[in-house]
């Protein structure tokens, strides 16, 4: 017996294909969701690991820059200097004098009284010289006067200044003053200005303060050096939102794209865990989405108006571009797929409408019936 393939209904079959696809379609996407969802997820963890990684680099510069500063206060010389100037009287006209002539002739009345001349400066003004990050170090005595200096600054008396009065305190215990990154007048750069109080041995009497200006772009170059994709940067942040630095310069005012969802997600972690990390979507001024992550120094822990973050961003089009192109292959297979099978539908169907008719068919003849008819 003769076994024939079953007929395939091409409308049946096409409509079954082409409402399957758009099924295939959305489980794609929904694939491809779950995927991004999860590679976001992970790629967070990796960019506040980046992020927390350039976080201890800049606590392990700064506090390594302030122990510098502090051996430098213990040096015989400074601490010669500033016990020699705290041992002669305040003569509060005398000094006003002094720094009169000192804002107008800064250089000469330096000379005029021999302050640049004195072993502690010529010792100052070496390490300023051999070492490009110390743009100025300067020393005075109890009273904020000048004692000695790398070089003539731009003024004379410093007790009216906030970091000598926080770092001199209550004269009995000094401390460590250390500044945000500003602008430096007298040395025309950005800078970190770092003071210490000095003290008389024996006794550790405290006889005056050393400050030192410290170049700023060393530290900077930590977040400059930190790049995640050719979009991607890093940026060194405060708690306002406002940059501290970032891979294009100093920030001064400027806000970071993402302050104010940082701002928001920063609201549930301020009374927690100082490890804490964070990281978000966000949309740039140019419509740009970047995943962002985000660590915490510990500067602010000794120094609270140091409570710096830093920010390492990825631009999620290239962090997807693999997954999406993926995608696009996966729907031009399935494509592929409905067509082939389409076309093998079609095929079936001719072939199994066609009669079969060959030389090994014989068709046999059926004689009429003849009709019966009743008779009424």
């Amino acid at each position: 017996m003769a076994h024939h393939l079953p007929h395939i209904n091409i409308r049946v079959f096409t409509v079954l294909v082409l409402v399957s696809l758009p099924l295939y379609a959305l489980a794609a996407l929904m694939v491809l969701g779950t995927g991004q969802a999860q590679l976001r997820d992970a790629f967070g963890i990796q960019l506040t690991d980046q992020a927390q990684q350039a976080a201890a680099t800049v606590d392990s510069y700064m506090f390594r820059r302030v122990i510098d500063v502090s051996i430098l206060a213990r040096v015989p010389e400074v601490q010669a200097a500033a016990a020699a100037g705290s041992r002669v009287p305040l003569d509060v006209a005398k000094a006003r004098e002094t720094d009169t002539l000192w804002t107008s002739q800064p250089a000469a009345t330096a000379a005029r009284i021999g302050l640049l001349d004195v072993p502690a400066s010529q010792f100052l003004r070496d390490i300023v010289n051999n070492d490009q990050v110390y743009r100025e170090i300067i020393v005075t005595d109890r009273e904020g006067r000048l004692v000695a200096a790398s070089s003539a600054t731009s003024d004379y008396i410093q007790s009216d200044e906030a970091w000598w009065k926080e770092t001199f305190n209550d004269g009995t215990r000094g401390l460590v003053s250390v500044s945000d990154v500003l602008w430096d007048e007298s040395t025309k750069s950005h800078a970190i200005e770092i003071a210490v109080p000095v003290t008389e041995r024996p006794g550790e009497r405290l006889v005056g303060v050393l400050k030192v200006v410290a170049d700023a772009r060393e530290l900077l170059a930590v977040a400059a050096g930190v790049k995640s994709t050719t979009f991607g940067e890093a940026f060194l942040i405060r708690e306002d939102g406002s940059i501290v630095f970032s891979q294009r310069g100093v920030g001064g005012q400027a806000q970071f794209f993402a302050a104010d969802l940082f701002r928001e997600r920063m609201k549930s972690y301020k009374a927690g865990d100082p490890q804490f990390r964070i990281a978000f979507s966000a949309r740039d001024q140019g419509g740009r989405s970047y995943l962002v992550g985000v660590a915490p120094t510990q500067l602010g822990a000794s120094y609270p108006h140091l409570s710096w973050l830093v920010a390492v961003t990825h631009a999620e089009d290239e962090l997807f571009a693999p997954v999406r192109a993926q995608m696009w292959r996966l729907l031009a297979v399935f494509g592929l797929i409905a067509v082939f099978v389409l076309a093998i539908a079609m095929w079936f169907s001719l072939r199994l409408a066609a009669p079969a008719v060959g030389k090994d068919t014989h068709i046999t003849e059926h004689p009429e019936v003849p009709r019966i008819e009743q008779d009424a």
